[in-house]
């Protein structure tokens, strides 16, 4: 439905070795100025709203046991 009537083909494993073999031989990406303090916020983005839920479950469970549950 999203995604029309032409899908992609899927690649072969000639392509893949071929693709494999070309990253064997390119030299590595250098990293420039700034790119590991973007990474790093890059994934406090992608990452705390995941920490905040499982903390915030974990909180109300503890406070459902201990105030609401103690009394």
């Amino acid at each position: 439905m999203f995604l029309g009537k032409k899908k992609r083909s899927r690649m072969t494993l000639e392509e893949a070795n071929a693709i494999m073999e070309k990253a064997k031989t390119e030299e590595p990406l250098e990293l420039e100025k700034g790119d590991l303090k973007a990474m790093i916020l890059a994934a406090f983005i992608v990452f705390m709203p995941f920490v905040l839920l499982i903390g915030g479950g974990i909180g109300l469970l503890w406070w459902v046991f201990f105030h609401v549950l103690g009394r």
